[in-house]
């Protein structure tokens, strides 16, 4: 990869009443969701073909639910499930009510577990698996504290005990590491098989394939929230700091900062909370889309091309 990044940002997205905290790219529909304090999960219409708009991109409110959505999961038929500040998560689906089962603790992310079902990690530090029609099939005790996120397809799993762990298909601790203390917040994972997270510390920790912690940087001023990767080694993060940064996964180096004081006007002026990866512009190359949100209540599209 080239050390000179170019960046530009296209767009942002206006709409939510508070800070967006969750969003992530809906393969089936081929559009952004977001989610956050205000509850309301809404649908972004990018266009993915030729330069994005300056201004104009539409936003449909999928569906208004009557409180803070901290996570979102894109499901199968249609269906989105939504994870909530007072722990209940929500099966939304076009055209019908939503269903709701109560986690009991805030649902800090949903994934699509290795053996197929929904996981949802809580602030009482459990992990609950459950099928596509919310019938829960085991609760499994990792920490005291919030588990913050999770590698789906390796089973790690981050929380505010300074840890990641490492689970098997059925929820069965494997290994553990320490980790960002006191609290992961975000983890992504690297090509030869280490992945990367951050947190509270504000630092991005490397670790190797065997869960070895190879560096340690401080990355951002304030906690890391949010990290997105891409599969040549570049990765990216987010942070309270209002930062957002880009760097070489391999050689942990930073390549770029996206802020207001390189980007006037135009970078975030809150915390950065969520970064979604867009699917590649069709003949672009080597640049890619990235989508950051935050407590300024707007996405922001960039076009980061590596040169």
């Amino acid at each position: 990869m080239g050390t000179k990044i170019a960046v530009k940002e296209y767009t942002k997205l206006e709409g939510h009443k508070q800070g967006v905290y969750s969003l992530f790219w809906h393969d089936q529909e081929s559009v952004l969701v977001s989610a956050g304090g205000d509850g309301a999960v809404v649908k972004w219409s990018v266009p993915l073909q030729g330069d994005l708009p300056a201004s104009g991109v539409v936003g449909t409110l999928f569906a208004q639910l009557p409180e803070p959505i901290f996570s979102l999961l894109e499901g199968r038929e249609g269906v989105i499930w939504a994870g909530s500040q007072s722990g209940n998560v929500y099966r939304l689906k076009q055209g019908t009510s939503p269903r709701v089962l109560s986690m009991g603790a805030s649902v800090f992310f949903l994934v699509r577990w290795m053996d197929g079902s929904i996981a949802a990690g809580l602030g009482n530090g459990e992990m609950v698996f459950m099928d596509d029609e919310m019938v829960v099939q085991r609760r499994v005790a990792l920490g005291r504290k919030s588990l913050r996120c999770c590698l789906f397809d390796r089973g790690l799993v981050g929380g505010s005990d300074g840890c990641i762990w490492q689970l098997g298909v059925g929820g069965e601790v494997l290994n553990r590491f320490e980790a960002n203390a006191p609290s992961v917040f975000c983890m992504v994972g690297l090509s030869d098989g280490g992945w990367v997270s951050g947190g509270r510390d504000a630092q991005l920790w490397w670790f190797d394939a065997n869960g070895v912690v190879r560096e340690r940087l401080n990355a951002h001023l304030y906690t890391i929230h949010a990290l997105v990767g891409y599969g040549d080694g570049m990765i990216v993060s987010g942070g309270m700091d209002k930062m957002v940064k880009v760097w070489d996964g391999r050689g942990a180096k930073l390549l770029k900062v996206l802020d207001r004081q390189k980007f006037p006007g135009t970078g975030h002026s809150h915390s950065v909370n969520a970064l979604c990866r867009l699917p590649a512009l069709e003949q672009r190359g080597k640049r890619r889309l990235l989508a950051s949100a935050g407590d300024d209540k707007i996405i922001r599209l960039w076009e980061i091309n590596p040169e």
